[in-house]
């Protein structure tokens, strides 16, 4: 699939180009996915809170937590 090739195009990136030895990737690695996670997370809250509103107030963190967000 797409993102399979575009995780092993960026784990080549990541050993050509930095000065990590094998066991320190999964440092970054993680906090990629996490970070990949938590936007999903956010983009998919916001996505149902705007169909859900009237579109007169701004979507804020009261709205997040909510929704168990954050």
């Amino acid at each position: 699939s797409d993102l399979e090739k575009r995780l092993w195009g960026a784990a080549d990136e990541l050993r050509a180009n930095s000065k990590l030895k094998s066991s320190e990737y999964s440092v970054p690695v993680l906090g990629l996915i996490f970070l990949r996670y938590a936007d999903h997370k956010f983009t998919t809250a916001e996505a149902k809170l705007k169909s859900q509103g009237s579109g007169r107030r701004t979507i804020g963190k009261a709205d997040y937590q909510a929704r168990g967000v954050l």
